[in-house]
């Protein structure tokens, strides 16, 4: 059992571990369309930092990134249960499987691409949210940020309310556990306490390249 637990300790980290950027990699499979038939005027408002819920539910990107993100999350926890089952300490499997997932959100946070910059992984800490507390905690966090979307200024926000969204109804809902459900709530928020340290903007689109704004 321990051996088969190591695997699946191993097929987690390469899902939660695996950069995003590395999915651009591939080709595209249809031809990009001509810029100026593809672009709103909306889209060329540098200052609109919003997040579109139906351009971001467009992208299969974010949805692999969701998968991944609730497999590892789930596959994570179950095996590092399995390894310290010898164990009393819970603790133990607690620590060693947020030290697994903030490595993630840092690894698909951070950007590295001329210079750095940060990205909002929304939909992975979704998938990631429903793993830990539950599928019914977190996909009615996720639908309730998504619902909530259009009225938020920028992918921090959204964040900020898809933590505390992640945590109330983790708390609220039958059969809850406190501990991930406050392990939710940090990783989630984790992103937006960065921006704000670092004094860098979270962006909500990963494939758009960010542009230096000239300070005030």
């Amino acid at each position: 059992m321990n051996n088969y637990a190591i695997i699946c300790l191993f097929v987690a980290a390469i899902l939660l571990w695996f950069p995003r950027s590395w999915l651009r990699l591939g080709a595209r499979i249809t031809p990009k369309p001509p810029r100026k038939y593809n672009q709103t005027k909306e889209e060329r408002d540098v200052y609109d930092n919003s997040v579109k819920p139906l351009t971001e539910a467009a992208k299969p990107r974010n949805w692999i990134d969701l998968a991944r993100g609730a497999i590892g999350a789930v596959t994570v926890v179950f095996s590092l249960q399995e390894l310290l089952s010898s164990t009393e300490n819970k603790g133990v499997v607690l620590y060693c499987s947020v030290g697994m997932l903030l490595v993630a959100v840092c690894i698909q946070m951070i950007r590295l691409e001329g210079r750095l910059s940060l990205f909002a992984p929304i939909f992975f800490l979704q998938g990631m949210a429903v793993g830990l507390i539950g599928p019914l905690a977190g996909l009615l966090a996720m639908v309730g940020t998504w619902a909530l979307s259009p009225v938020l200024p920028n992918s921090s926000t959204v964040l900020f309310v898809q933590g505390g969204l992640a945590v109330c109804l983790a708390l609220l809902l039958p059969d809850s556990d406190l501990a991930l459900a406050l392990v939710v709530g940090a990783l989630t928020w984790l992103p937006v306490l960065t921006a704000v340290l670092t004094h860098r903007r979270l962006a909500a689109n990963f494939d758009k390249k960010m542009k230096v704004m000239p300070r005030a």
